[in-house]
């Protein structure tokens, strides 16, 4: 097959080309006051972009990011059939949400009963995150399976170095311990703030396992990261904190490894009013998040601001990320944006941003979100353009 040269009927066209074209619809008015702005990081952002070199920031594997779903239901035996059915449905993953977890939103699992929430569950076949304090219990229910350790895939949520060591010496490969932008994102922090923080609580981390051997250190650690309404600026926020990563293991002497990075749709972006706006906006954050380069991504069903999920909407969570995988392959580009001049500006000036507030933090100085920040507040339905009359929740219990 030749090669297709699709533009070759189309005059080239410079910037130069394009500013006289914007100069006339501008028709007098200011370029820089009219069309170029400053982001809350203060990144300068222009409309018009050419090309840029950049580092490549993709996942490790080429295949589609782990579709995770939320384990919270209070009752253990329907927590088992809402995990079934997920799993049967396009699920890969399920998040172990304890109740005592500050993810856990009023709801939550008890670590007593995992073994009940997860009958009937392959665990080999299957991916897991702990969010709270049962990581030592699924370990134990784990060591009673005739599984080794070695080769599932569990991300652990536990606080001491002990623990996570103890985790080491059973086989398991990690991350024992997570690093979580969600605290600071619900805070109104910046995307920067957000990257920054984090990084530096990951990098305290590995300080706090120097025990392990190298390739057990970089791969203890897993960051979580919320994704929000922007598409772009999630995409540019997960690309960053790949090369981040990448800049902490070489001024640490470590081997380069892949980094776990993990994305949950923004919880300060849910929309009480009209939730089901809230499809639409985790639709746009999955697919930042996972053109972002994320490996697993939970999204928020549509009505967890309202109470407890019930199976519809716990389903369209579901399946929104099972449409931009299955439909929309999302996942099948390595890095898509890699050279695109917007999102390389954005990636590199929120690496620059963010590595100035780690070194801050590193110091002693962390970020001071603003809680009365308007970013990722939902709008419409909630602002603008409200329903004239509610829909009834869908929910199994109002909060």
């Amino acid at each position: 097959m030749g090669d297709l040269k699709l533009a070759s009927e189309f005059p080239a066209m410079s910037r130069a080309g394009w500013m006289k074209r914007v100069e006339a619809v501008l028709k007098g008015a200011s370029f820089e006051e009219k069309l170029v702005h400053t982001s809350a990081d203060g990144i300068r952002l222009e409309p018009i972009y050419g090309q840029l070199a950049g580092p490549r920031a993709a996942r490790a594997m080429q295949a589609p990011w782990t579709l995770f779903q939320r384990a919270d239901h209070p009752d253990a035996a329907r927590a088992n059939e809402l995990a079934l059915d997920d799993l049967s449905n396009g699920a890969t993953g399920l998040v172990l949400v304890s109740s005592d977890s500050a993810t856990a939103r009023g709801y939550g699992l008890d670590p007593a009963r995992l073994a009940r929430v997860l009958q009937g569950v392959h665990l080999h076949a299957v991916a897991l995150r702990v969010e709270g304090s049962g990581s030592m219990a699924i370990a134990e229910l784990i060591a009673r399976e005739p599984i080794d350790p070695e080769r599932l895939s569990v991300s652990f949520a536990v606080t001491s170095p002990a623990e996570a060591a103890e985790l080491a010496r059973r086989g398991y490969t990690g991350p024992y311990m997570e690093a979580d932008g969600r605290i600071w994102h619900e805070q109104g922090a910046t995307g920067a703030h957000e990257l920054g923080a984090t990084l530096a609580t990951a990098v305290a981390t590995l300080r706090s396992l120097e025990g392990l051997n190298d390739l057990r250190l970089v791969r203890s650690t897993g960051i979580t990261l919320a994704a929000n309404q922007d598409m772009f600026a999630t995409l540019a926020k997960f690309r960053a904190m790949r090369l981040l990563w990448r800049r902490v293991l070489q001024a640490a002497g470590l081997p380069d490894a892949p980094l776990r990075l993990h994305a949950e749709t923004s919880w300060r972006m849910m929309a009480v009013k009209d939730p089901h706006t809230n499809i639409l906006r985790a639709t746009a954050a999955v697919f930042g998040a996972g053109l972002g380069g994320a490996d697993s991504i939970a999204v928020l069903p549509l009505s967890l601001a309202q109470g407890l999920p019930n199976a519809f909407a716990r389903r369209v969570a579901r399946n929104v990320q099972n449409v931009l995988t299955e439909e929309s392959n999302l996942w099948r580009v390595a890095d898509p944006a890699l050279g695109a001049g917007y999102i390389e500006t954005r990636t590199q000036g929120l690496c620059e941003a963010a590595w100035k507030v780690f070194q801050s933090a590193e110091a002693g100085d962390w970020p001071a979100p603003n809680p009365d920040s308007k970013a990722s507040l939902p709008i419409i339905g909630a602002a603008a353009y409200p329903l004239g009359q509610e829909y009834a929740p869908e929910t199994e219990a109002p909060r």
